[in-house]
């Protein structure tokens, strides 16, 4: 399972639309500060599972939630969470990519989608039978 991770998107559904266009993703995450535009794609992926949670400026959502996606458990919240049970947290609100272990949990920050802010950042995560990779892409460098 292929799943593509995205956060703080701030207007920018044209950079989400290119890159869910590149990989055709299984499932797809946006982490909030821009749902709207996630969202509008929704009817454009008919076979990708949308998920997402609320940012500090998007207006209705659940704060956070827990997905399990062949699996894997993950914890899904704009702002990062510790000891959330899950094997994968993933959040937003930075801008700043990052993704490190620690205690056993692997813990990703896409960093932004946004053009506004430089360089223009997301996760991809392959899933299989309760093994997962987790890495940070950078949208410039791909041929999209």
């Amino acid at each position: 399972m292929k799943v593509l991770v995205f956060a703080d998107s701030h207007g920018d559904s044209l950079s989400i639309e290119k890159v869910m266009r590149r990989f055709y993703p299984d499932a797809a995450i946006h982490l909030g500060d821009g749902v709207d535009d996630f969202i509008s794609l929704e009817s454009s992926f008919p076979h990708t599972k949308f998920f997402n949670v609320r940012g500090t400026i998007d207006s209705y959502g659940d704060p956070d939630r827990v997905l399990v996606l062949d699996n894997v458990p993950f914890y899904i919240s704009h702002e990062k969470q510790e000891n959330t049970g899950a094997k994968v947290a993933l959040y937003g609100h930075t801008h700043t990519p990052a993704l490190y272990i620690n205690n056993g949990v692997t813990y990703m920050n896409p960093g932004t989608i946004s053009k506004e802010y430089g360089f223009r950042t997301f996760g991809l995560i392959d899933v299989f039978e309760g093994e997962y990779s987790c890495e940070i892409k950078f949208v410039d460098s791909l041929v999209l």
